[in-house]
């Protein structure tokens, strides 16, 4: 039985498909997908896998799993369970922008015996290269996250300015692309006359938007208006000249389309004044349902209880959980405290820090070491490659070729010489930057509770390094926090600090562990 399964298993890691893509549909004009391609069957050639199926994305993101030919992906490599050895990409950050989808694709394909891998970054499968490997879809995700946020930067200072940065609303257009909206002298009217309409307090929306549409407002589709479409135009301040967005409401610097008297009126608040509802995720309790009972298992809330005198509010973390012995209410400054206290706990000690690095940089020129043939044989190919070149010139020189032919085939030569060149200097750029990338992780865990309370002024980014640190809830029993699952790093260091872990320190650095 065990011959037949390592023969099994031999024939499936002859086997693999090859997935591929590009980020915008501006680089179909170039070479992206072809040298993608031709990197990944030459990375296949080089395990002796045979290339089954190659599945090409042309110009969908990466922020999500959610793709047309990344789908037809998975379905082929699950109606081939245990049939397929290798699910080969160019580069993680091609693969996916999220951590989190890149981990969950990555147990997808190993339910249905397929290993993910990069034909440009070689990884180990032990636990410091799994650390690695996550780390590589982190800087990935990372990345596109400071590109969104210059993204963002970009538009709230047009916001800043008063320029409406999206797709016009109902009622205005754009005369020239990339400046602001003016009203839409064909359909502002018919938007102003609705505003006026419903202010006489005589229409429900759909009888409004039945008006409008026999007046002749249309829908940038040319469809009728729905009664949807008329609630959420007015409630909209656009049309007053107010841009209400991430949580801001600034003024706009286009003609707004009616005053601002018409649209309050229009709005419920002018006849009855109702409390605003409760912020869902409140910036004064970030640990707010992030936090659950370790007994009943209810999740923490927050709120604010006035004092014996009535003018003083206290805030306070607790649960619902009515029948619970653990349930209290604990006073925000001591609850924070100890989970402060905790976040120090299971911060990273320096010497598993030091051993960590030392390890993965290892595994890391290691791995490329390994590669040094491969690298010189790409070297041999680009020197093969540039006498052809030569030659192609010579024989343009000679006649043999024609114009048209010497521009083909220089074309072709020249295409690949930068891919192979495109190959080494990515590998170079990498090697050398690995070592600051690990400073620049360690620089938020290294002191994790520091890093939290840094975070104060960012309560977005707050949750989300919390949610870094624990990849489930985390459970406190009245007095301290419990033992959740915490993310691979800290995992590790747990194991380091029972003398558990499975890093073994790379020969010739034990010099560094003195100290």
């Amino acid at each position: 039985m065990s011959k037949i399964i390592k023969a099994i298993e031999k024939i499936v890691q002859k086997f693999c498909v090859i997935y591929v893509r590009v980020s915008s549909t501006d680089q179909l004009e170039g070479t992206s997908l072809e040298s993608q391609e031709r990197l990944c069957r030459e990375y296949a050639e080089r395990q002796g896998w045979i290339v089954l199926a190659v599945f090409i994305e042309r110009g969908e993101s990466a922020k999500t799993a959610n793709r047309t030919e990344f789908n037809k992906a998975i379905k082929y490599c699950k109606e081939n369970k245990n049939k397929i050895g290798g699910f080969v990409v160019y580069k993680l950050d091609r693969f996916a922008r999220r951590l989190k989808d890149y981990t969950d694709v990555k147990e997808i394909l190993k339910g249905f015996g397929t290993e993910l891998v990069s034909a440009t970054e070689p990884l180990s499968n032990g636990p410091a290269g799994i650390a690695l490997e996550q780390m590589l879809s982190v800087f990935a995700e990372f990345d596109n996250n400071i590109r969104r946020e210059r993204t963002v930067q970009g538009m709230q200072e047009r916001l800043a300015q008063g320029v409406w940065v999206w797709q016009c609303p109902l009622g205005f257009h754009r005369p020239v692309k990339n400046q602001n909206i003016v009203p839409d002298p064909k359909t502002a009217p018919l938007i102003k006359l609705a505003f006026e309409e419903w202010a006489k307090g005589i229409y429900t929306y759909r009888d409004l938007a039945e008006f409008l549409a026999k007046r002749g407002l249309r829908t940038a589709f040319g469809s009728k208006p729905s009664h949807q479409l008329i609630e959420g135009m007015i409630r909209n301040p656009i049309y007053c000249g107010i841009i209400d967005a991430w949580g801001q409401k600034l003024p706009g610097s286009f003609e707004p389309v009616i005053s601002k008297e018409l649209f309050n009126r229009c709005q419920p608040e002018y006849q009855s004044s109702h409390a605003l509802p409760r912020q869902a995720d409140n910036p004064l309790f970030p640990l707010r349902q992030f936090v659950i009972c370790q007994d009943c298992k209810e999740p923490f809330t927050g709120s604010e209880s006035l004092g014996c005198r009535g003018k003083k509010k206290y805030p306070y973390y607790h649960h619902h959980g009515q029948n619970c012995d653990s349930r209290a209410y604990i006073p925000k400054r001591t609850f924070e405290q100890l989970f402060l206290e905790y976040l120090t706990a299971i911060s990273p000690n320096p010497k598993f820090e030091k051993l960590f690095k030392a390890v993965v940089v290892d595994i890391w020129k290691n791995n490329y070491q390994t590669l040094d043939n491969e690298n010189e044989k790409i070297r041999r190919e680009i020197v093969a490659l540039e006498q052809e070149r030569q030659k192609v010139f010579d024989f343009h020189r000679s006649g043999k070729y024609s114009d048209e032919e010497f521009e083909q085939q220089k074309k072709y030569v020249n295409e690949r010489i930068t891919e192979k060149r495109l190959l080494i200097n990515e590998k170079a750029a990498e090697e050398y930057n690995m070592e600051e990338a690990l400073d620049y992780c360690f620089n938020f865990i290294r002191d994790s509770a520091k890093t939290w309370k840094e975070f104060e002024v960012n309560h977005s980014i707050r949750v989300r390094f919390q949610k870094r640190i624990f990849t489930g809830a985390l459970e406190f029993n009245g007095k301290t926090f419990g033992t959740p699952k915490l993310s691979c790093v800290y995992e590790l260091n747990e194991h380091f600090l029972n003398d558990e872990t499975s890093l073994v320190a790379p020969r010739r650095i034990g010099l560094r562990f003195t100290a």
